[in-house]
């Protein structure tokens, strides 16, 4: 008996043993439940991990339960990295983290609904390469690079089995005095450059970089010096092809980790923004997809003014897209929260409708901010509308019709306004042309008249569209320019002329037998010996071949033999005749824009004609003439339609004493800018002529075929250069 009952005092002990330990279990996963997780079942944000060193800074967020989605972008003025994490709770007590690494300042943490985002504050104000990955149920922010012993490049989990050097970015920037392409690397690497018309290529020998950075940049609608930016691997080398506009300027600049090739532009450019931006971000094997995205963002440039593009319900209107580069990657996204990122990185207010709902999927890489929110409002059937820095989302339709209302009232105010008259004096431009333009800008119940003799314009409508009719006639009613017209006609002219002739003859006498020779007498027919030929006719030399040498030109040698019967005499000639002659013709004429001007001068040459009528006078114009039609762009370059002609009497070809014309014209079209000259024309005649009268077969014999021959050589060059210089005459000032 006593065994039972203490048997059962045993199982009555155990049992509130039991019992009791329960409870203290139960206690315990309370009072977890209450320090560590919330009840709602949200994933929440224990902790954050720093990882410092000289080179880069890891921040690990740790994240207890499942990560829905997060993004990242960077902020500029100062430069901050922010990561917000959707669908997380934050547990962490401190709102401001301190760092204080030589990458990182600060941590700073928000609760925002149903996210928590993580500000990253770095030191100074210089972008920081960064990195956003997904390891092990934490988010990592990988920020800096460089030498570091464990990180060589923003590749997280890339290990330095190599030690070489790296690219890691191919900016394209744009700024007001210039554009430049900013090439990023780990350490210096060994580079050649290579230079031709149109093209720079730059080759960094034995170096990395990230498949994302091999790709093609076409830049020619930006309006910049360079046009294409290519990049390619080459074994282990990487080459970078920037190719630009022919003839631009451009200089090279190595700083610390960055290679600059950089092109002045003209002043005159007030916008700045940065073209595009590639950073190192790869999808390694195995890795997770873009379920987490990262917006970049360029640096901050000057602000545009101008309505941004996607502000306009009118679809027909080419857009240009201009806004700081952002990437998205969203799968089932609520449109709100991709507003909010937009609104964050555009610095605009934005405020929806109702109608505005539901999810959207996309995956924007580095395109514009104003182009991404076009795209999205496009997706859904939205339009945008800018008021002041506050942009309203509503449907497209609506807000047609809100435009349509607006015009409407419009309309109808202005159906009820007074009209009134004014008169709006003309100075410079043609009155009766300004009624055609001033009539555009006119209501329907609006007129306009014209006053001829005072050259004014006579205008009735309401007050707004007067102020309209006062601006257009300001700005079109201004002084046409006028052009001098410089023109310098050079014509430079040289002759030579030679000749060269022999004259030569004998004569022989025999006495005993009454028999001669001769070859050469005097002009009375007598022989040199002294005695009387029996017959006058004879040749008076064998060779008679003289160059035309007279009194003041030309000179002869002469040799003879002389013996009491037999005489030889050898007579050489020459004559050479050299002339230079340069003419200089100077005509200037001033014309205003777009009208022909004409300037002639020189002489009329009379001749005779003869008819049923009887002879006639007329005349023939031998004159210099310029005719020139100018026309001046808005960049201060004159393009010249151009007739120019020179027309000279030439006596030397004369024609019952009236001389042949020699005529010389060039007929062109030139782009000049102002002052400079150009050269519109050139002609060069060069005329060369050689004559030789001779003793057949004879004057072929070598060395002594001088002695029956007469030769003559005419070399006649003849140059015309026509030279251009107009210059834009300001209104007022003296010409």
């Amino acid at each position: 008996m006593r065994q039972r009952t203490i048997v059962g005092e045993v199982v009555r002990k155990t049992i509130l043993l039991l019992l009791i330990l329960g409870m203290l279990v139960f206690v315990g996963m309370r009072v977890y439940a209450e320090e560590g997780t919330p009840t709602s079942g949200k994933s929440v944000l224990k902790e954050i991990l720093v990882d410092r060193t000289p080179y880069f800074t890891n921040v690990k967020a740790k994240i207890e339960g499942q990560i829905a989605n997060y993004n990242s972008f960077k902020v500029s003025n100062p430069f901050r990295i922010v990561v917000d994490m959707w669908g997380v709770e934050n547990l962490i007590e401190k709102d401001t983290l301190p760092v204080d690494s030589p990458q990182v300042k600060e941590i700073r943490l928000f609760q925002q609904d149903d996210k928590v985002r993580m500000m990253i504050e770095t030191t100074g104000d210089s972008p920081l390469p960064y990195m956003v990955t997904e390891e092990d149920g934490a988010i990592v922010v990988s920020v800096g690079g460089g030498k570091a012993e464990k990180v060589t490049s923003l590749e997280r989990g890339v290990k330095p089995s190599e030690k070489r050097p790296e690219i890691l970015g191919i900016d394209l920037e744009d700024f007001p005095g210039k554009s430049s392409v900013v090439i990023t690397y780990s350490d210096k690497p060994q580079m050649d450059k290579a230079e031709k018309d149109g093209e720079i290529t730059v080759t960094f020998k034995n170096v990395k970089i990230a498949s994302n950075l091999l790709r093609h940049l076409d830049a020619r609608s930006f309006g910049i010096p360079v046009t294409f930016v290519d990049a390619e691997k080459s074994g282990n080398d990487v080459v970078v092809k920037i190719k630009h506009q022919k003839g631009a300027a451009y200089s090279y600049e190595e700083k610390e980790g960055t290679f600059v090739v950089s092109f002045p532009k003209a002043p005159g450019r007030e916008k700045a923004y940065r073209v595009a931006e590639y950073r190192v971000k790869e999808v390694k094997e195995g890795e997770k997809p873009a379920a987490p995205s990262e917006v970049m963002k360029g640096e901050e440039g000057v602000r545009e003014e101008a309505v941004p593009a996607f502000v306009t319900v009118d679809t027909t209107r080419k857009k240009v897209y201009r806004g700081q580069r952002i990437s998205l990657d969203f799968k089932d996204a609520d449109i709100h929260n991709v507003l909010r990122i937009i609104a964050e990185v555009s610095n605009l207010n934005i405020i929806t409708s109702d109608e505005v709902k539901g999810k959207i999927t996309l995956r924007l890489i580095n395109v514009p901010w104003d182009q991404a929110l076009d795209i999205i409002l496009k997706t859904k059937g939205l339009g945008a509308k800018l008021e002041g820095n506050v942009l309203r989302i509503a449907p497209l339709a609506k807000l047609r019709a809100e435009e349509t209302e607006a015009l409407k009232s419009i309309k109808s105010k202005e159906s009820l306004e007074q009209l009134v008259i004014e008169t709006i004096p003309v100075n410079f431009a043609d009155v009766k042309e300004l009624e055609k333009q001033v009539k555009e800008v006119l209501s329907d119940r609006g007129k306009v008249k014209v006053d001829s003799r005072t050259n004014t314009l006579i205008v009735k409508d309401i007050p707004k569209n007067i102020k309209n009719v006062r601006d257009l006639v300001k700005k079109l009613d201004t002084p046409t320019p006028q052009v001098l017209i410089e023109a310098r006609i050079v014509e430079v002219s040289t002759q030579f002329t030679r000749e060269l002739g022999v004259q030569w003859g004998g004569a022989y006498q025999n006495t005993s037998d009454g028999i001669y020779v001769s070859g050469i007498m005097d002009d009375n027919g007598t022989l040199f010996a002294g005695v009387q030929t029996p017959d006058p006719t004879f040749p008076t030399y064998s060779v008679n071949l003289p160059a035309a040498v007279g009194q003041g030109s030309g000179g002869g040698i002469t040799f003879g033999i002389i013996k009491p019967n037999f005489r030889l005499d050898l007579a050489l000639s020459a004559l050479e005749v050299t002339g230079n002659g340069k003419v200089i013709s100077s005509p200037k004429i001033v014309t205003i824009n777009n009208n022909t001007a004409s300037i002639q001068q020189g002489v009329k040459i009379p001749y005779s004609t003869v008819s049923a009528s009887g002879t006639q006078t007329q005349f023939v114009d031998a004159t210099l003439k310029l005719e020139v039609t100018p026309h001046i762009t808005p960049d201060r370059t004159i393009i010249m339609e151009l007739n120019a002609t020179n027309d000279t009497p030439d006596f030397g070809n004369a024609v019952n004493g009236v001389p042949s014309i020699a005529s010389r014209e060039a007929d062109t079209q030139v782009l000049v800018k102002d002052g400079e000259t150009a050269v519109i024309g050139g002609i060069l005649q060069i005329r060369r002529t050689e004559s030789v009268d001779a003793v057949p077969w004879f004057y072929k014999i070598p060395l002594i075929g001088w002695l029956f021959k007469h030769e003559t050589v005419n070399n006649d060059n003849t140059e015309l250069l026509i030279f251009i210089t107009p210059k834009i005459v300001e209104h007022g000032k003296r010409i």
